[in-house]
């Protein structure tokens, strides 16, 4: 359990196929294809997720009706080696635009060869989640959360490998 701010971070690491540019357009340009098709907010499935390419810009979910459910906003944008994130689903699973009760997902990819790259996710700040927070920390720590879904990122990522 998680005691102090500092300690209320997420740490994962995927190592992927493919160019630090091919895995950066992956995972913000076709996170759909990746992400758990059950991990939505929205009352429907999602048909997309949107990671709109700017800071300031919106990350968000739409389904097939064209419904859309807000997740966060882009508070860095260096492609292809980082993205930042703010993300805006509380303990409840629901969207809270007030950015001070946000926390972070920073994501940094770095060439380990000319055809692999390393991704370095850190979803910290949880804290600004308010009472609850140390059950979402042990939920995204474990194995259905940022574990699955970098390993889902992975597989997509190293079947669509551009070497």
């Amino acid at each position: 359990m998680a005691g102090t701010a500092e300690e209320a971070v997420v740490h994962k690491s995927v190592r992927v196929q493919g160019s630090v540019e091919r895995a950066f357009s992956i995972f913000v340009e076709q996170m759909e294809t990746w992400w758990p098709a059950e991990h939505h907010i929205g009352k429907q499935a999602f048909q997309c997720i949107i990671v709109e390419p700017r800071v300031g810009g919106r990350w968000y979910e739409r389904d097939a009706q064209g419904s859309e459910c807000n997740w966060g906003s882009v508070l860095a944008w260096e492609p292809p080696q980082r993205v930042t994130l703010g993300w805006h689903l509380g303990t409840e699973w629901k969207f809270d635009p007030d950015p001070a009760k946000a926390s972070e997902v920073e994501i940094r990819f770095s060439a380990k060869s000319p055809s692999s790259t390393q991704v370095d996710l850190v979803h910290s700040k949880l804290e600004r989640h308010g009472g609850g927070y140390e059950q979402l920390l042990v939920a995204l720590r474990g194995p259905e959360a940022w574990s699955r879904i970098l390993a889902d990122f992975a597989r997509v990522a190293d079947r669509n490998a551009v070497l």
